[in-house]
């Protein structure tokens, strides 16, 4: 996988945590437009129930946005140069799935293969770090072989 292989990638990757954040951001805006209750109106107490539900909900939907931002962040930092072994910004391979290297990613498509992260803190990152193409690890009680370092 070269450097303009590498882009697309990241490219792909960012427009699926953009998608995420796009999601967030009407998430927070519909459940704070729920909490907010007419005080020109009367309401019911099941209407400050409901309220007061939605706001809480906002809340939760806030922070998914924040960890979005975060992600993006993290992203848009790491050096997606090509390499030979394992660290963050390599795309990886092992038993048939791929892998981008220091982001929290869900699965994406890019190219018509599907990718997803591993950041920098999960367990399996200490079993992978520094290793080339051709090296097995184990992880989980299972060995594994690395089938691509790029």
């Amino acid at each position: 996988m070269n450097a303009v292989d590498k882009g697309r990638v990241k490219d792909a990757l960012l427009r699926q945590v953009e998608a995420d954040l796009r999601a967030a951001q009407g998430d927070v805006a519909r459940e704070d437009s729920a909490a907010k209750l007419d005080q020109d109106s009367s309401f019911s107490v099941d209407d400050q129930s409901q309220a007061s539900q939605a706001g809480d909900l906002g809340g939760l939907f806030e922070g998914r946005e924040q960890r979005q931002v975060g992600i993006r962040s993290q992203i848009e930092k790491l050096d997606f140069s090509p390499r030979s072994e394992v660290g963050p910004g390599a795309i990886i391979g092992f038993d048939g799935d791929r892998y981008v290297v220091g982001v929290v990613a869900a699965a994406f498509e890019c190219d018509g293969a599907t990718y997803e992260g591993i950041a920098a803190d999960a367990p399996i990152y200490a079993a992978i770090e520094g290793l080339h193409a051709g090296d097995t690890f184990t992880f989980a009680g299972h060995e594994h072989k690395l089938d691509f370092v790029s």
